[in-house]
């Protein structure tokens, strides 16, 4: 998260309010402001122990996280819970690129939006603002990423009991960089054409399956799969099985995921498995509206890419847990039908559903870059014409 936290706990204290921040590695302690700085060097297993011999020195009645499938998260809202402590959960934008998300109670699948379609078919409809047009800067994210993993690394024997949940060495961490900036340029040019020959030629003839980063937690902890292979070999081995002949299968691969996975040659493999050679693409960094528009439906695990579909109006088949797999705005039976499927999202509802996600849980901002996002809004605004950038990956 970089400086975020820190600023985080700057504005709080300016608001007369008690702050610290608990620093797990020292890729934390990096950030965090020495004044406010506790150091945890303990296991996971002690933590709930040390939150609460903490809390009769310091008497909280909040955590704040980002994310909520970290070990470390995860018992802390457990005893949060416990104790009646509200726990609060920052998390990237619902809709991209011009909100955060901040919830309590958690976040994704472990949302406390309610997943009933009359409960959102009852809420009010606002009039939706105009976000301010934040942009996200991808060098800050990189330069604070490596920056991160670099103090973690090299202060990591202060922190003996803490295990990342991915890899935490900033030479791993370095290659994928490069080696994802190597790989951009490169599908730049493999597949300057690709992006045409699929929104015309192949116009409302192809279903689009989104692939999330290997080691998203949503994935983890939301999700019938070990990994992202095991969904792409369900996906096509059901497409093969039950989608008209004429039909084609786009996968796009996450951006973020660019450096550390390539799923091409498995995707081969699986096409002549199943029989459907020729009729299988393997696509990366097109426009995500772009391919939106043209298709028939689309694929997901639990992408937050899946509500930038419903924005497109397109049908949508959820293979995990999702806060927007919803009777009404997603195909309720299983992935072999869907194929065949008569279905449409119902707009109406997903309006309702969308305006009433906007004012609960999120922010204009971005975390990596410049943006005004710790004077909170009451309000939190959408509107129409900028539907199409929400969600370009």
């Amino acid at each position: 998260m970089g400086p975020c936290f820190s600023r985080l706990a700057s504005w709080l204290q300016s608001s007369k309010r008690e702050v610290k921040q608990v620093c797990f590695n020292a890729g934390d302690s990096w950030y965090a402001a020495k004044e406010t700085a506790l150091h945890y060097t303990g296991s996971v297993k002690n933590f709930a122990f040390w939150l609460r011999e903490l809390h009769k020195t310091y008497p909280f009645d909040t955590i704040v996280c980002f994310g909520d499938c970290r070990p470390m998260h995860i018992e802390a809202k457990k005893w949060a819970r416990s104790k009646s402590i509200d726990f609060l959960a920052f998390e990237e934008g619902y809709f991209r690129p011009f909100y955060i998300t901040l919830e309590k109670g958690g976040v994704n699948a472990f949302s406390s939006m309610p997943i009933d379609a009359k409960y959102y078919r009852e809420q009010p409809l606002p009039e939706l603002k105009t976000p301010t047009p934040w942009k996200p800067s991808s060098f800050n994210r990189a330069a604070h990423a490596m920056l991160y993993y670099a103090a973690g690394w090299f202060g990591r024997h202060r922190y003996r009991g803490y295990r990342h949940h991915k890899s935490f060495s900033p030479w791993y961490e370095m290659r994928c960089w490069f080696r994802a900036g190597r790989r951009k340029l490169w599908y730049r040019w493999q597949q300057r054409h690709m992006l045409s020959h699929i929104t015309e030629k192949l116009d409302n003839q192809y279903y689009l399956a989104i692939l999330q980063v290997y080691n998203d937690s949503q994935i983890i902890h939301h999700s019938p799969y070990k990994d992202v292979r095991d969904y792409i070999e369900t996906v096509i081995r059901s497409f093969a099985r039950h989608a008209s002949k004429e039909h084609y299968l786009v996968f796009k691969h996450h951006p973020m995921d660019r450096g550390h996975r390539f799923y091409g040659i498995l995707i081969n493999k699986l096409t002549e498995k199943y029989d459907v050679s020729g009729r299988v693409l393997y696509v990366h960094d097109l426009s995500l509206p772009a391919l939106l528009t043209h298709t028939r439906g689309v694929i997901t695990v639990n992408s937050t890419a899946g509500l930038s579909a419903l924005i497109h109006n397109k049908p949508l088949k959820v293979m995990g847990k999702a806060l927007y797999d919803i009777e009404g705005l997603t195909w309720q039976g299983p992935l072999n039908q869907f194929w065949q499927a008569d279905f449409a999202p119902d707009a109406k509802l997903f309006q309702r559903f969308r305006t009433h996600l906007l004012y609960q849980t999120q922010i204009n901002a971005v975390f990596y870059g410049k943006s005004d996002w710790l004077n909170i809004p009451t309000e939190i605004p959408l509107t129409t014409p900028l539907a199409d950038s929400e969600l370009e990956r």
